[in-house]
């Protein structure tokens, strides 16, 4: 292993307590694999082989029915893959693949599970992680049920843009299909989501996307809601209303449902 991709592998959370002088013993089973972008790591439904650390690069956790996908979470560097199913022995949910071309630490699940009932500090980074993940599910449900889908992109935007810099520019983790699936969004509601951000500042096409003001956009998700309302069923401006659709929206004519239930009940 090389000596830059274990000072990146002794950064992730998972191996954040183990001792230094301990880390070379116990990933001697494992190895640094590099691997090309849409290289599959594990696959939805089957036992993975393999804890995988990401060294350099991004990976993309995709769940799957049929021939539909949706892009559920990213990772970066530092982060442990599909730590569950490992420790648990048990199918994966979700399909693991490389989004660009990456270093991944790849560690025998049968080696990695023994060490983990032998070793507390590789224990306690392993509940630390499921801990984040856990705190990453819970947040990701609440977006989806408190946030528009405007609001939920916003915060996309803001997650990939650079820290500590005013305006910026951030590639998008995939096509735009696949970030509607990981907003829970039709790619038309996508779109519509990035035209009302326009006057914000967001701009782009294809995966390129510019921020003018990250500030703006955090204020933009930080308001709150009008009271008795959730940002989910915020509406805009009612449209307007035909002539005839008025008429009979007052008293002067019955609506079609109107009509029907006296049928029924002469």
């Amino acid at each position: 292993m090389r000596r830059s991709d274990l000072a990146a592998v002794c950064r992730a959370r998972l191996l954040a307590g183990v001792p230094r002088a301990k880390l070379g013993a116990m990933l001697a089973p494992a190895f640094v694999q590099s691997l090309p972008e849409n290289a599959v790591l594990c696959r939805q439904g089957e036992r993975p082989p393999f804890l995988h650390i990401l060294v350099s690069g991004r990976v993309g956790l995709f769940g799957e029915r049929g021939n539909d996908e949706a892009l559920i979470e990213i990772f970066g560097p530092g982060d442990a893959l599909i730590v569950p199913a490992v420790v648990l022995d048990m199918p994966a949910l979700l399909t693991a693949r490389t989004l660009e071309e990456s270093r991944i630490l790849m560690w025998p699940a049968d080696a990695f599970r023994e060490q983990v009932n032998g070793n507390g500090a590789l224990a306690l980074g392993a509940m630390l992680q499921l801990s984040a993940y856990w705190r990453l599910l819970i947040g990701q449900l609440k977006d989806l049920k408190l946030l528009s889908a405007v609001e939920r992109l916003a915060n996309l935007l803001l997650s990939l843009a650079p820290r500590g810099r005013v305006a910026g520019r951030v590639t998008l983790p995939g096509s735009h299909q696949l970030v509607a699936g990981m907003l829970g969004v039709a790619p038309q509601s996508l779109s519509r989501a990035f035209a009302e951000l326009r006057p914000l500042g967001v701009r782009g096409e294809g995966r390129e996307i510019a921020i003018a003001d990250t500030k703006r956009l955090r204020e933009f998700v930080a308001r709150p809601s009008p009271a008795g309302t959730t940002r989910r069923n915020r509406r805009g401006p009612a449209p307007a209303v035909s002539p005839s659709r008025a008429t009979r929206a007052g008293t002067d004519l019955p609506s079609r449902k109107t009509t029907r239930r006296a049928k029924e009940v002469a």
